[in-house]
């Protein structure tokens, strides 16, 4: 098949769970399709990242976005739309779904409909990859956000993208929408009866299981810290959970892994020489092969978190609330552990590294359910033969 991808950002290099869920994607699909990728930078500096990207795809068009002109079309959508509609990319768009004969045109995210042309929406050719319900997630982020001012654009913001999205669902003709997450996929079902709709879950690769593994230690939070979410998350461990485990393990250590940390975190590591926060690194599978054990202490966000399928595909113990588990079917005491006040957490972590070898069960359960059910391949087959039925 023919296929035209529509992303917001650059997913090259592939350092945060969007991009990597992009990346992934890509990857497997390019196996026995050709994709021709269009996609919004944000910098100069990512034009670059186009030779990585044509290994997987038959033409790459990268187009730099526009924050500022995107004021004066603030009228006719919320700016996370309208600083990524760009006329030249809808023309280019419009213009290969022509010249090469497409059978599918994939948009990831509802903010990128304005760069789809009226001629394509009448096609039966469109795929909107949803993966959350978007204006619920731009809602609850606005909840984690300290300053005032932006707490309240952020709110705005959502509630314009909801109406935004309530047009589109109810007036363009989309051949299937995609999600990542049970409730949203049921969510939607629910408010739009006639829409058709497909779970394609987020994957994980599978890496070597390590059995009895030599106790460090070291309790590691992965993500992208300039998402308000996670930083809030690290600042509420590192502030109410670790002071209870580093009192009774002196020894622990917290690292916080993530591009793009705040002054505040990074205010961290100066108050407490236990806590490291690394900022962006090299290779990220060399914290997971140190790390004891995963943490995941999100209270706010939407959408299945990558980085929980990421830790259990390295074969790690989750400790996660249950917010950060939000939208999957892994299950307390069988494939992670959760937990909720900042105590209960404190003593899950401090039994879990005293007594390693006695999760060693709830461990492994959840190395095999991402080995067996959740690898990227087998996600994206499972899209590829959804799209081929539909084009029967």
């Amino acid at each position: 098949m023919k296929m035209i991808w529509v992303s917001p950002e650059c997913p090259y290099p592939a350092n945060t769970g969007g991009r990597i869920g992009i990346m992934k994607r890509l990857e497997y699909l390019s196996q026995n399709n050709e994709i021709y990728f269009f996609c919004v930078i944000d910098s100069d500096d990512e034009y670059k990242y186009a030779s990585d990207l044509l290994k997987y795809c038959k033409e790459v068009h990268l187009y730099k976005r526009n924050k500022y002109f995107a004021l004066s079309k603030l009228l006719k959508a919320p700016f996370v739309c309208v600083s990524r509609w760009l006329t030249s990319m809808k023309y280019d768009i419009e213009r290969c779904f022509e010249n090469e004969k497409i059978d599918w045109v994939i948009v990831d995210f509802p903010q990128m409909l304005g760069n789809i042309s009226e001629k394509i929406f009448n096609s039966n050719k469109l795929v909107l990859n949803q993966h959350n319900i978007e204006y619920v997630t731009l809602h609850n982020l606005a909840k984690s956000i300290d300053n005032p001012l932006r707490r309240i654009l952020y709110s705005v913001e959502a509630q314009r993208l909801y109406r935004f999205e309530e047009r589109c669902y109810r007036n363009l003709n989309i051949k299937l929408f995609t999600f990542v997450s049970i409730e949203d996929k049921a969510f939607l079902k629910k408010k739009f009866e006639k829409v058709n709709t497909l779970l394609v879950p987020v994957g994980a690769e599978v890496h070597r299981y390590e059995e009895n593994k030599d106790n460090q230690n070291i309790i590691s939070y992965f993500g992208k810290m300039s998402y308000p979410a996670n930083a809030e998350a690290a600042i509420w461990f590192s502030n109410n959970v670790f002071p209870i485990i580093q009192k009774e393990i002196p020894e622990s250590k917290f690292y916080i892994v993530g591009k793009d940390p705040s002054k505040n975190l990074l205010n961290l590591s100066e108050s407490n020489s236990n806590i490291v926060v690394t900022g962006t690194v090299d290779a990220i599978e060399d914290y997971y092969k140190q790390t004891d054990l995963v943490v995941v202490p999100l209270n706010h966000g939407g959408g299945v978190k990558v980085k929980v399928l990421e830790a259990l595909g390295y074969g790690k113990l989750v400790i996660s609330t249950v917010k950060g588990i939000e939208g999957t079917i892994f299950r307390n005491q069988a494939e992670l552990l959760t937990a909720e006040s900042a105590t209960d957490f404190a003593y899950i972590c401090i039994n879990a590294l005293q007594n390693f070898s006695y999760y060693e069960g709830i461990r492994k359960c959840g190395y095999e359910n991402i080995r067996k059910n959740f690898t990227w391949k087998a996600v994206v087959e499972r899209f590829e033969q959804e799209l081929n039925h539909l084009k029967s």
